[in-house]
């Protein structure tokens, strides 16, 4: 068996290459021609076939030198639509930013299937590689879910991870990880309440949308703190209202919505049958109306108890058992990487990655200042390898 740390060190100088080569070229949701033909060309250079999804999706699969289990990776490749403002000399060409990271992910993981091919006579069974747009918007794992990334051969385990400053215990170089709820569940919604307007002067002629709307906003943080257990985490914050042009009219309507985060399921699930209930009941029960549309993103992210102790136990050997972290609370942050590890046992971990600015500030995720710390870029590719080396032998 071959030392991953060795190999991946030879390798580390290929992975910051590809990772500024993606850096260059941000591209948003699923239109990443440029982004997957660097992948492409690195794929084939390395001698893999690949399947491309009909959102750019791309598949590639190692088969092993013997037969045995499936593991499969995920790296995100999407960026967002953020004007980079960090004066690296391989900044973006255009007007968008690898604000998050997923340029490190993807040459990661172009760094991993290259040393597996390799090696591939050391691993008894498959790997597969799946690299992932739209993580940022639509949700890219759900359709390459649904067009069979997990299928053929059938992953049994999934492993994935996160560079940057998502949480701050985990500073650079070092592994964190949480067993159970992680990442929240997110939904949206967007309510639209209707009175009758009027002169401010006389508010008892009208129905005033803008005082029935307040009333609603207030209540709605009820269901948290009345109808959600209190050891449960959720968040409904209201980040939007428009109503009224002038301060002594009052208007016929006024819209707001919000976002909604929560740890468990059947949390999300009561948000979604009250919220409507407790707008369109105030809004009557004030003379006025109520129409409610609400929108599903992604469950929350749970990690497989077991899954995360193999992740653990491989990425010891990489880091040292003093480096890896136990995360100790979640976030209400949100990641697509939920639908992989629902199909099958998986885990999503944390590598601490960050860099400050020249001005001393660690600039968080999303950011036109972001910047990753190349140095652990091999450590991440390390992670991989190993996992894929512990699993499959």
């Amino acid at each position: 068996m071959f030392d991953v740390k060795t190999e991946t060190k030879k390798q580390e100088k290929c992975i910051i290459d590809w990772r500024r080569e993606l850096h260059k070229v941000p591209e948003i949701g699923t239109d990443l021609p440029k982004t997957t033909a660097i992948i492409k060309a690195a794929l084939e250079e390395m001698g893999y076939e690949y399947e491309v999804f009909s959102n750019s999706g791309i598949k590639a699969v190692l088969k092993g030198g013997s037969p045995g289990p499936t593991i499969g990776f995920r790296a995100d490749m999407d960026a967002l639509p953020v004007i980079e403002e960090t004066g690296l000399p391989f900044s973006s060409t255009n007007e968008n930013m690898h604000a998050c990271g997923h340029d490190a992910h993807a040459a990661m993981l172009l760094g991993a299937a290259k040393i597996l091919m390799d090696h591939r006579d050391s691993i008894a069974g498959n790997v597969v590689f799946l690299f992932q747009p739209a993580e940022e918007t639509t949700g890219g794992a759900k359709t390459m879910i649904e067009e069979g990334c997990m299928k053929d051969p059938d992953i049994d385990r999934f492993i994935s991870f996160h560079v940057g400053t998502l949480f701050n215990d985990v500073k650079n170089g070092y592994v964190g990880i949480k067993r159970g709820p992680m990442f929240a569940g997110v939904s949206s919604f967007y309510a639209t309440v209707r009175g009758k307007g009027g002169h401010g002067a006389r508010p008892n002629e009208c129905v005033d949308p803008i005082v029935i709307s307040c009333e609603i906003i207030q209540a709605l943080q009820k269901i948290v703190s009345r109808e959600i257990p209190p050891v449960h985490g959720a968040v409904i914050t209201i980040g939007m209202i428009k109503g009224g042009t002038i301060v002594n009219v009052i208007p016929d309507e006024v819209s707001f919505g919000g976002t909604i985060r929560t740890l468990h399921d059947a949390d999300a699930a009561l948000i979604k049958k009250r919220l409507p209930e407790m707008i369109t009941g105030i809004a009557r029960a004030n003379g006025g109306d109520a129409e409610v549309d609400y929108f599903d993103y992604y469950p929350p992210t749970v990690n497989d108890p077991e899954v995360m102790e193999f992740f653990a136990g491989s990425a010891a050997k990489i880091v040292g058992p003093e480096h890896i972290v136990d995360i100790k609370e979640p976030t209400m942050g949100t990641e697509d990487v939920t639908y992989y590890i629902r199909e099958v046992p998986g885990n999503f971990a944390i590598l601490g990655s960050s860099k400050p600015f020249s001005d001393g500030v660690v600039y968080p995720h999303h950011n036109s200042k972001f910047l990753i710390d190349e140095s652990v870029l091999w450590i991440g590719t390390s992670l991989f390898v190993q996992c894929a080396v512990d699993y499959c032998q």
